[in-house]
């Protein structure tokens, strides 16, 4: 079961319960935004800039560990081939599962 679908699949899925479980570590309150895919590189900066604008202070820890953790996530995917071909969906899937989410802040995708 190696086929690029299932690795799409697979990868979106990882990116979603890292992003919704997993705190990022020392993030320090950067998010990265830079992996080298275009779709994943702006959908990071279009969520940092909705972030850092438009989310409260009080707000914006949580989601900037769930973004540095997909940040992480991706970096980590561009090592395997397959994965790395797989990314632009994955980013393109997530930036519209992150549009609800977003656009209560104020922010457009």
């Amino acid at each position: 079961m190696n086929s690029p679908a299932w690795s799409l699949a697979a990868l979106a899925a990882a990116c979603l319960s890292l992003a919704a479980c997993s705190p990022a570590s020392g993030s320090g309150g950067k998010i990265d935004n830079a992996i080298g895919i275009v779709q994943c590189d702006e959908y990071l900066a279009k969520v940092a800039a909705c972030i850092n604008q438009k989310v409260p202070e009080a707000q914006r820890m949580p989601l900037r560990a769930s973004v540095s953790q997909e940040y992480a996530t991706w970096k980590e995917a561009l090592a395997n081939p397959v994965h790395r071909a797989a990314l632009p969906q994955a980013c393109t899937i997530a930036e519209e599962q992150a549009k609800d989410e977003y656009a209560r802040y104020g922010c457009a995708m």
